[in-house]
This record gives C-alpha cells, sequence and structure tokens, in this order.
C-alpha cells in the first residue's frame, strides 16, 4: 500500500478531490488558494491553515505574539492570492493543559493584529486538550474585490510571469535562526510575513492580469501549480532572479548560494502572476506608481513543455511538501 509520504501532499489532495463530493453552490472547489462558494447573490471566499508546533514553528525560536501573527498572516495571504478582501476568521486552538495562559493571550493577540493589518476580524472557533503539539487552525472568510477572482487557471500563452516582491528573504531568516546567526530584518520576513492584501486587489482590478498565485511554498514548486492548472510551461530567467541586497550579503559572508532560497525558500508570501505581454510595461508601470516599488518579471508562459524549467532547462521541483519534507 503506498503511503502519503510517497506521494506528497499534492498527490494526496488530488486522490482526496476525487472522492470527495461537490454542490451547485460550489464555483471553485478543492485545488486553488481558496475554495470559492455562491451565497445567495454573492461569493465567498474561504480558506484554512494548519499551524502544528515543531512542523511550521518552534517555540525556542519564535515567541507567541510571532506564532499568532503568522499563524493568521498565512491563512490571509490565501485570500491575497485570489484578489479578495479578508472578513472573518474562527480559529481552533489545540494545546497541552500546562500551557501558560498568558502565553495563549499572546498567540491570540499575535492573530489579531495580523488579521486587522488586513482589515479581518476573528468571530469564533474551538478549542481542546490536546497531549502535544500546540497546534493552531485559522480559517478566513472573505470576498472578491470587485466582482471578480483571480484564479491559478487562467493563464495564457505568451504571458509574462511576475513577482510583487524580492524571494528568499522568510528562508534566510529561518536559516539565520537555526544557526543563530545575528539578522534581524531576514528574521523579521520569516517570522512577521505580510501578505499583499491591498496589492493583490489592485492586480485583481487589471483585466491583463489573468491568473495569481502566493509563494508559500517556494517559488518553483507555486508556479508549478499555474503551469499544471493551465497545462503549459514556464520559462524562469536566471538573470531576473537576483538576490536582494539582505540575501547578497547574507549568503556571501555565510558561503551559501542564494538561489535555492529564492527558487525554493518559500514562506515569503508575495505574490506571483501572469499578465499580456501587450501590456505588461504599463501594468508595472502603475504598479509602481500606486506602490512605490518596482515589480520582477521572472519568466514567460510557453506552449513548447509542461512544467517550470530554468532558461529551459529541467530543474529539480524544490519546495516544501508537508509530508515529503524532511524535518
Amino acid at each position: 500500500m503506498r503511503t502519503i509520504g510517497e506521494i506528497g501532499e499534492f498527490g494526496m489532495i488530488e486522490r482526496l478531490a476525487r472522492v470527495l463530493p461537490s454542490s451547485s453552490g460550489v464555483v471553485e472547489g478543492i485545488g486553488d488558494d481558496c475554495a470559492i462558494v455562491r451565497v445567495s447573490d454573492r461569493l465567498l471566499l474561504v480558506s484554512c491553515d494548519l499551524f502544528v508546533e515543531d512542523v511550521h514553528f518552534r517555540r525556542s525560536t519564535a515567541g507567541p505574539l510571532d506564532i499568532g501573527w503568522k499563524a493568521a498572516a498565512t491563512a490571509v495571504s490565501d485570500i491575497a492570492a485570489m484578489g479578495g478582501v479578508p472578513l472573518y476568521a474562527v480559529v481552533s486552538l489545540a494545546c497541552p493543559s500546562d500551557t501558560g495562559v498568558v502565553y495563549l493571550e499572546q498567540i491570540c493577540e499575535g492573530l489579531s493584529a495580523a488579521l486587522a493589518r488586513s482589515g479581518a476580524v476573528i468571530v469564533g472557533g474551538d478549542t481542546t486538550r490536546s497531549p502535544g503539539p500546540l497546534t493552531i487552525d485559522v480559517t478566513v472568510m472573505g470576498e472578491p474585490s470587485g466582482g471578480r477572482c483571480l484564479k491559478r487557471k487562467g493563464a495564457r500563452y505568451g504571458d509574462l510571469v511576475v513577482v510583487s516582491g524580492p524571494l528568499g528573504l522568510s528562508a534566510a531568516g529561518l536559516h539565520a535562526l537555526e544557526k543563530g546567526h545575528d539578522e534581524p530584518k531576514l528574521i523579521e520576513a520569516h517570522l512577521r510575513p505580510k501578505p499583499r492584501i491591498a496589492e493583490g486587489q489592485w492586480l485583481c482590478g487589471k483585466n491583463s492580469v489573468h491568473a495569481m498565485i502566493d509563494i508559500s511554498d517556494g517559488l518553483v514548486q507555486d508556479l508549478g501549480h499555474i503551469a499544471k492548472a493551465n497545462n503549459v510551461g514556464i520559462d524562469l530567467r536566471r538573470e531576473t532572479l537576483v538576490p536582494s541586497p539582505e540575501i547578497k550579503a547574507y549568503c556571501e559572508n555565510h558561503g551559501l548560494d542564494p538561489m535555492p532560497f529564492i527558487t525554493a525558500g518559500g514562506e515569503d508570501y508575495e505574490l506571483a502572476f501572469t499578465v499580456d505581454t501587450a501590456q505588461a510595461e504599463e501594468v508595472l508601470a502603475s504598479f509602481e506608481r500606486e506602490f512605490g516599488w518596482k515589480l520582477n518579471v521572472v519568466g514567460e508562459l510557453t506552449g513548447q513543455w509542461t512544467g517550470v524549467r530554468l532558461d529551459g532547462e529541467e530543474l529539480a521541483r524544490g519546495g516544501f511538501d508537508h509530508f515529503k519534507s524532511k524535518d
């Protein structure tokens, strides 16, 4: 009998999606960043994320405020990936009975602060005793911005692939924490990610933007979802995957290759999207005027193959898989 460790997280999701029923109110079910369901005459975006001690965080390197913040930010980023507006969250918490009351209060403060940044509030949830580890489940509900959602599906041949900001900061921050290196900016990027809510809504308002995803498991792996959803290839350009000054300095100081951080690091929660080539220049210029920094074109869609390659060359998938990745 095959195990989940053999087929991986996404293989498991595909198998489960085939056996789970749907209904007429489901506009978009399993397989995107959010489910889209119709409630009366409105569309509702729904997504949830589990945050498990010693898998997603360690108490030795993250304080309770950080833990709560990141648990909420991770879930909110799924709404950002659809260009949506976060509204409400329900939070379930499982913990040992000897967990400190103040510690849990601070986790909730972190949850609330991250949600408030996007305009959402906690409206309920559940608690239960657990022998360990401490586990947080955050379900976020939102709505489309302007009546449109950006899905993973919708990309077109010839589209350019663009990312909303620097990549690899979170992975480098995790590396710094594990090695005991004093890198405040990188560690902040890892512990306190800031989902691109406003940016996602702005991009959703551009008809020339065709598909979008947030970068949670690594650039190559997440772009692989877009490639698969559209049965296309994505050709990344090495020359455009330039490390940020922080990544460059960190890697030079410690004899590291920055490319794995950039292509496979994950947990940056930047947005990756595809845009019509003919209108890309206008979109990039307008974005810079609106938000004050430049978007980065990292590749393009092609019909010559399926999947993600780097300068036309096949590469290891990289990125995080909950069941294949090792602690």
